[in-house]
């Protein structure tokens, strides 16, 4: 939901982007840099560091927030720019997460918890893909990646994990359902639409 807000901070995001470009970084090199801060943030939080997780995960969302912008404004938009800016989103996601089933390692509930948050993960972003492959647009849901990201870093400040985790696993999959229901009643307005194989 809040991933629709972006364009209308624009007034914000801009001038902080006019001044990586001045810098001479590029959308793509926004777009690693925040790799790197979740793949520290996912340690920090397997080492029981929940706070400078969260702080970490923080910075990393600063990274996906203003690389859309710089690619805007530098006239860098791309295909390949719009795929590997997806495809280290899940990255992230999943590190981050696997770092959170090390920190509870030794708590099945939590590290179930933390699975099923996972797999709903996936299946949020798998479940938009399918349906754009299929030419049904899938712009919805309860728990996109800024909601995702947010819960996550309440919890660690707050010392939340477990609470956060309970949200997560149940939100990311009522999304992954919405989606499905979504893409279903609008494919049956579609009679043309083909079955496509999945990879």
């Amino acid at each position: 939901m809040l991933s629709h807000y972006k364009e209308r901070l624009a007034h914000w995001t801009d001038p902080v982007a006019r001044a990586l470009l001045a810098l001479r970084l590029r959308p793509n090199h926004l777009t690693v840099l925040g790799l790197g801060v979740s793949l520290l943030a996912a340690v920090s939080f397997a080492r029981g560091r929940e706070r400078w997780g969260a702080v970490l995960l923080i910075v990393a969302g600063l990274f996906d927030f203003f690389d859309g912008s710089l690619a805007r404004l530098s006239g860098q938009v791309t295909p390949f720019g719009a795929f590997l800016d997806s495809v280290i989103d899940r990255y992230s996601d999943l590190v981050v997460l696997a770092g959170v089933v090390f920190l509870f390692w030794g708590r099945p509930q939590e590290v179930v918890l933390t699975l099923v948050a996972l797999i709903g993960t996936v299946m949020v972003s798998y479940t938009k893909a399918r349906a754009q492959a299929i030419g049904v647009a899938c712009e919805i849901g309860l728990m996109e990646r800024p909601e995702r990201l947010i819960v996550l870093i309440a919890g660690g400040l707050f010392d939340l994990m477990t609470l956060a985790l309970l949200v997560l696993a149940v939100l990311v999959n009522l999304t992954a359902i919405q989606r499905i229901l979504h893409t279903r009643r609008v494919a049956r307005q579609q009679p043309g639409a083909r079955r496509q194989p999945v990879a």
